[in-house]
């Protein structure tokens, strides 16, 4: 009986992510290119293409970063800790200077060569143009877009990451076909 109590009470207990401050703390690491671009939603067990039709209102921009962990970060975390399993791993990058889209076909209205990164928004509603602080990410970004397209257009792309040495690096994408109805 009491092993039941103890089980139905358990279930109500919220667990916070990192109760006792466990996590190891972020990795520093240089960024050298955006590794992959993809879109959601992810359906099947899988990102949505451009070949797929997808509703606007569950299309989400996102992009991972590429990073190396630089030489000394290596030694950082001890390799036979376990660390609890909502511990994502964050990095420390300090290389960045800023992100922009560049829209490389006409998109809502907008032309060619016109900087989007304004209007996509991170789900802690932060523009990804506005992002400048680098020091404890995850190396996976996600974005929704605030501008409104024509029915069934599609969002051709150019990502740029901008390193503070004056180089930069860029991937091209192409989102799914977006149903605006």
């Amino acid at each position: 009986m009491w092993c039941i109590l103890l089980i139905l009470i358990s279930g109500c207990i919220r667990i916070e992510e990192d109760p006792y401050n466990r996590c190891p703390s972020a990795i520093e690491a240089d960024a050298i290119g955006i590794k992959q671009v993809f879109f959601s939603p992810y359906r099947s067990q899988a990102y949505s293409l451009s070949t797929d039709t997808v509703s606007f209102k569950d299309f989400r921009f996102n992009f991972e970063l590429d990073v190396k962990k630089k030489e000394n970060a290596l030694s950082q975390v001890p390799q036979t800790y376990a660390y609890s399993l909502v511990c994502e791993e964050k990095y420390r990058i300090q290389n960045i200077s800023n992100l922009t889209v560049i829209l490389t076909a006409p998109f809502a209205g907008l032309p060619v060569g016109t900087d989007i990164a304004y209007a996509l928004r991170t789900s802690d509603g932060k523009r990804i143009s506005e992002l400048r602080n680098f020091e404890e990410v995850s190396v996976y970004f996600g974005s929704s877009l605030t501008l409104n397209p024509e029915p069934y257009s599609q969002l051709k792309t150019r990502i740029f990451v901008f390193f503070r040495n004056g180089t930069q690096a860029f991937l091209d994408s192409t989102s799914p076909y977006l149903k605006t109805n």
